[in-house]
């Protein structure tokens, strides 16, 4: 089959473009590499497989050239998106239009060629619920202030979901399929954007002070990635269109905890810091105390559900920038 890609060069992207190669797809790649990385590749494949994968460099607003790439595919994954606090909060008009009107025009192509579609929602739009663990069929956005910047990501994956939905209602034959992710973290994401994973493990490895927003008591949950792809494809093989699902590990942590975990496991002499998350973001910061999702319907759906322990996720990130570390942090992969 071949398989389009669009965002293949992120965290999440990275990774599934790499099981789908493996599995004998032939994959193409549509990324800008505004915040994705051809190296990121390489954590998963070596150079001679990566170079028999067709990348697109162009952005997900080109209207031409992502119909071109669709027309040459049976099934879309879409992934492309602006993301990261820091990227949300500096960028929140590209943010919107990227997000809402990129997955519009990847949307109503597919409708339009009826080809199967994958879109990559949020966990963000399930808001500040107060809910221990959130199911698919709770309310969204709950405690969302549309003048608050942060929640403008939240508004953009809402919309997205909303648009799809729309479609699906007006096409009965429509093949969509949404998933909203929960933390998926790998090696490879970035610091820059904010990403708190590699943001810890590189001012650990700096000996720099772990900046910890707030009290940090919040909590929360990391889903490994190639958990996360496992899952996405097993959903896929079942045909389970027309549908919504969370995707996401249940193992809580309180942000201190994990700072002194990555701390202990990297052998650092760093030490926590805790900082106003508003003067970082100018007052479009807002904090989620918890965020936990309900499997259930996943784990019924497909058998499987995100199991890896945050201690081999841990295990790994270290692994990682211990081999990473005698390198300059700039020419490490990002995101």
């Amino acid at each position: 089959m071949k398989i389009l890609v669009t965002g293949g060069l992120g965290t999440i992207g990275s990774c599934l473009v790499a099981r789908l190669f493996l599995l004998g797809h032939d994959v193409v790649i549509f990324d800008n590499m505004e915040i994705g990385n051809l190296n990121n590749l390489k954590l998963y494949l070596p150079e001679d497989e990566i170079k028999q994968i067709k990348i697109i460099k162009r952005d997900i607003l080109d209207k031409e050239h992502v119909a071109l790439a669709i027309s040459e595919c049976s099934l879309v994954y879409h992934l492309a998106a602006t993301l990261g606090t820091l990227n949300v909060v500096s960028q929140p008009s590209r943010m919107l239009t990227v997000n809402s009107y990129g997955t519009q025009i990847v949307a109503d192509l597919c409708i339009a060629k009826d080809i199967p579609l994958v879109v990559m929602s949020s966990s963000m739009v399930y808001g500040k619920n107060e809910k221990y663990r959130v199911s698919e069929s709770d309310d969204l956005f709950v405690g969302g202030n549309v003048d608050v910047g942060l929640w403008w990501y939240a508004i953009s994956k809402i919309a997205d979901e909303a648009y799809v939905n729309s479609l699906m209602l007006e096409n009965v034959n429509a093949k969509i399929m949404v998933v909203r992710p929960f933390n998926v973290i790998a090696p490879v994401q970035s610091h820059v954007v904010g990403f708190v994973f590699p943001r810890f493990f590189r001012s650990a490895y700096s000996n720099q002070p772990l900046k910890v927003y707030g009290d940090g008591s919040q909590r929360r949950t990391f889903t490994w990635a190639p958990d996360f792809v496992d899952c996405v494809l097993a959903l896929v093989e079942k045909q389970l269109w027309r549908d919504t699902f969370n995707i996401g590990g249940t193992e809580s942590i309180s942000i201190n905890e994990l700072a002194t975990k990555i701390i202990e496991i990297s052998k650092s002499s760093s030490h926590i810091v805790h900082t106003d998350p508003q003067e970082i973001f100018k007052g479009q910061f807002v904090e989620i105390p918890q965020r936990v999702p309900d499997v259930s319907h996943l784990k019924k759906s497909i058998g499987i559900v995100p199991e890896t322990p945050l201690r081999v996720m841990l295990g790994e990130f270290n692994k990682f920038y211990k081999q990473g570390a005698s390198k300059p942090f700039n020419d490490m992969s990002s995101f």
